[in-house]
């Protein structure tokens, strides 16, 4: 990877399962990098650092954030409104040629926040879009980045060279990258992403209402389990998630339920045409995603 600065200290605050994949990677691509990780617990030792620290996975781990100034990027992996917490304790310890970078799959908060902040030079957002039903930086894999798409979105002030960084490591690590602005980014992800989730959790909370002898669930096939896994990802992240891109939720949620109101009425009026159109245009996009 040809990059204008020689990056080998990299720093994490979060570490499951997207910020331990991370990790992975680039001790694949940097096998003799300093990889430091945050231990929020502080006052003892926290037992998936420890495990990534006895794995190699990790150099470092530490309860201090001045412990960060000689990291020449960090990444931010803990939840999204956690990230911006952290941000203002960084803020005092940050090298100035510091690429601060996250994950978050919502950008338009942590945006404003670094502007307050006055950090838009050093920042590159990012997004990788993967992710399993499990958790945990035991469950994470650098395979995890592999032909996922990673989205970047940088401020306009951001450092092309950071941007170039970032893109050549995201490559490097197997991931196809994007760039946007934050504002297309929630947009997107809003529709493809958290408003599947809260649709999901709705679907298996009613059908868990109905499932009085245990027989629904018995008989769940692969339909039900496809579109319904992802209701099994952290409670806790998706809340924050909610929060933090509440007007593209409601804006995409509203479109959502208008049309499942009129499939209903569909159903209702027995109108063949309209139900055999629902699913040959559903079919016919669904077809083209691969």
């Amino acid at each position: 990877m040809n990059q204008e600065k020689q990056r080998s200290h990299f720093g994490f605050i979060g570490f499951g399962l997207i910020g331990g994949s991370i990790a992975r990677a680039l001790r694949n691509l940097y096998p003799e990098s300093s990889i430091l990780a945050y231990n929020y617990y502080e006052t003892k030792p926290h037992p998936q650092l420890e495990l990534a620290k006895k794995e190699g996975t990790l150099s470092f781990v530490s309860a201090s954030f001045a412990d960060f100034s000689s990291c020449d990027v960090i990444f931010l992996c803990a939840p999204v409104l956690t990230n911006i917490s952290y941000l203002e304790r960084l803020l005092p310890h940050l090298s100035p040629d510091c690429i601060i970078t996250d994950v978050g799959s919502v950008k338009g908060n942590i945006h404003k926040a670094i502007d307050r902040l006055g950090l838009n030079r050093q920042f590159v957002g990012g997004h990788p879009m993967a992710g399993s039903e499990k958790t945990g930086y035991a469950n994470s894999s650098a395979a995890l980045l592999d032909g996922a798409y990673y989205l970047l979105t940088p401020t306009k002030e951001t450092e092309t060279s950071y941007t170039e960084w970032l893109k050549q490591f995201v490559t490097a690590a197997g991931a196809r990258c994007m760039v946007l602005n934050e504002t297309s980014h929630d947009e997107i992800t809003a529709g493809i992403s958290h408003a599947p989730h809260i649709i999901s959790a709705v679907l298996v909370n009613t059908v868990a209402l109905h499932d009085k002898k245990g027989n629904y669930k018995k008989l769940a096939a692969g339909g039900f389990r496809d579109i319904t896994r992802i209701s099994s990802s952290s409670p806790e992240m998706w809340e924050n998630i909610c929060l933090s891109n509440k007007d593209c939720i409601l804006g995409f949620l509203d479109e959502y339920m208008e049309a499942l109101q009129k499939a209903r009425e569909d159903i209702e009026k027995s109108d063949s045409k309209e139900l055999t159109k629902l699913f040959s245009d559903a079919k016919a996009y669904r077809d083209t995603i691969k």
